[in-house]
C-alpha cells in the first residue's frame, strides 16, 4: 500500500544542485523514405520491399551517393535525390518502385527526417533504466512550428493565438503523431492500443519571480501519486501509462527543464514526503515558509536540445524545473496510457477542431489515422463501438454532487 502523508509539516531546500545528465546534439541522423500515403518504405530480411505503418527497424535508412542503403540489412536503392522534405523517385536494379514499395509505376516517396539511433538500441535504453532520449528527433522544420504555436525563441514576441494547438499548425499533429517514441511506447507497455491522457498542447515557461509556488515532486498520470494517488497501488509489471517530454526549445538546468530522480520507476513508491510532494507545494504560503522542494544531488536533470523527446515510465518522480533566463522555455507535455484507462482530460472537443482545420489538411494519411487512434477514446461492447466525450448536462449533475459530498471519493 502506497503510504500518502501530506499533512505532516516539512522543511524543506533552498539548494538547486542536481546531477546534470547532458545530451549533445547528433552529428548525423537516419532516413525516413514516406510512401505517398506517410506509411514507411521497409525491409525486414534486405530483400522483400514493403510500406509499414509504424517504424522500427526495417524501416530506417541512410542516405549515400546516389540513393539509400538499409541500415540493417544493407538493401541499397538508387534515388533521383537524397534532399530532406523532398520527393523522389526510388529504383532497384534500375526498376521503379511503386507506392507499396514493389516494382510498378514509380511513385513519389518524400525523404524524412528520421532518428539518431535504431529503435531496438531506445527500447534497449528504455526497458534498462525506464527513460530514453530521442535526441533531435523531430525535423527543423516541425521544432520551429513548435516554437511558433507556443510564442517561444525566435517567436517570442508573438501574440497567441485562442484556438486549440492541434488545429493552428501541422507541427503539433506531427509531433503527437511521432513514430519512434509510439513504437517505444507501444512495446514498453505491451500492447498496440494507447491514447493520449489529454489533448496537445504547447507550453512556455517564463522566468521564475521568486515568489510563485514551485510544483512539487510527484508521478504522471495515471498514477499521480504525490498529487492524488490515482493509481494507489503499485501496478507490478503492469505500466499504466509513459510521459513525453518534448523539448520546444532547449531543455537546460538554467531555463526549467524537468528535474527527475531517474530510476525510481523501479520502486513503486511515490516521492518522499521529505521532498515536497505537489500536494504540499502548491498550497499557498509553502515556498515562503519552507523554501523549495528538494533539487539536491540525488536529483537529476536532462538537458537536451530541441526536437528532442524524453520519453519515460510514468512512475518515475520528477518535478517542474525553475527558469531563471529572461527567455521563455517552450514544452510539450503528453501522458499517453493504455486504452482501457480513462483519460485525464476529454479530447474529443480538440479533436474535431483540428479534422475540421486547415492543419489537419497539411499532414499525412497516416499522421491523421495516428491522431485518430490517440485521441478518439471509445466504449467497445457487445452493443458495437461508441466515442466517449462530455456530456454537458451530466457534467453540471457531477460537479453540483462534488461539490456538496465531504470528499470527492
Amino acid at each position: 500500500m502506497l503510504a500518502n502523508d501530506n499533512t505532516r509539516p516539512v522543511k524543506l531546500h533552498t539548494e538547486f544542485d542536481p546531477r546534470v545528465v547532458a545530451i549533445a546534439k547528433p552529428a548525423r541522423h537516419h532516413r525516413y523514405l514516406l510512401a505517398p500515403n506517410g506509411d514507411w518504405l521497409g525491409t525486414a530480411d534486405g530483400d522483400t520491399l514493403r510500406v509499414q505503418g509504424h517504424v522500427d527497424d526495417a524501416a530506417i535508412w541512410d542516405a549515400t551517393d546516389g540513393g539509400f542503403e538499409h541500415a540493417v540489412t544493407g538493401l541499397r536503392l538508387e534515388a533521383d535525390g537524397t534532399a530532406l522534405e523532398e520527393p523522389t523517385r526510388l529504383r532497384r536494379g534500375g526498376a521503379e518502385l511503386g507506392a507499396d514499395g514493389g516494382p510498378g509505376a514509380g511513385a513519389d516517396f518524400t525523404v524524412a527526417h528520421g532518428p539518431e539511433k535504431l529503435p531496438s538500441a531506445s527500447l534497449r535504453e528504455l526497458r534498462e533504466q525506464g527513460w530514453v532520449s530521442l535526441t533531435c528527433v523531430l525535423s527543423p522544420s516541425v521544432v520551429d512550428g513548435l516554437q511558433m504555436v507556443g510564442c517561444v525563441d525566435a517567436y517570442e514576441g508573438r501574440e497567441p493565438v485562442r484556438k486549440p494547438p492541434l488545429a493552428q499548425h501541422p507541427a503539433v499533429a506531427k509531433v503527437t503523431a511521432e513514430p519512434v517514441s509510439l513504437w517505444l511506447t507501444r512495446e514498453y507497455m505491451g500492447t498496440r492500443d494507447i491514447r493520449l491522457g489529454h489533448a496537445p498542447g504547447v507550453m512556455a515557461l517564463p522566468q521564475d519571480d521568486g515568489q510563485r509556488e514551485v510544483q512539487g515532486w510527484h508521478t504522471d498520470f495515471p498514477y499521480l501519486w504525490g498529487t492524488g494517488d490515482r493509481v494507489p497501488m503499485p501496478s507490478g509489471d503492469l505500466v499504466l501509462g509513459m510521459q513525453r517530454n518534448v523539448c520546444v526549445s532547449d531543455f537546460r538546468k538554467d531555463n526549467g527543464a524537468t528535474v527527475f530522480k531517474l530510476g525510481s520507476h523501479r520502486s513503486n513508491t511515490p516521492p518522499p514526503v521529505e521532498w515536497g510532494r505537489s500536494t504540499q507545494t502548491y498550497r499557498r504560503g509553502s515556498r515562503a515558509n519552507n523554501g523549495l522542494p528538494y533539487g539536491g544531488p540525488q536529483a537529476d536533470v536532462i538537458e537536451a536540445p530541441a526536437g528532442s523527446i524524453v520519453l519515460y515510465d510514468a512512475r518515475t518522480w520528477h518535478r517542474a524545473g525553475m527558469n531563471t533566463t529572461p527567455s521563455k522555455r517552450g514544452a510539450m507535455i503528453q501522458a499517453i496510457v493504455p486504452g482501457f484507462i480513462m483519460p485525464f482530460m476529454d479530447t474529443s472537443a480538440t479533436l474535431k477542431a483540428f479534422l475540421a482545420s486547415d492543419a489537419c489538411k497539411q499532414v499525412t494519411e497516416r499522421e491523421r489515422k495516428e491522431i485518430d487512434n490517440l485521441m478518439l477514446h471509445k466504449i467497445a461492447g457487445p452493443a458495437g463501438v461508441f466515442a466517449i466525450t462530455v456530456d454537458a448536462e451530466l457534467t453540471e449533475r457531477a460537479r453540483g454532487q462534488q461539490a456538496a459530498a465531504a470528499s470527492v471519493y
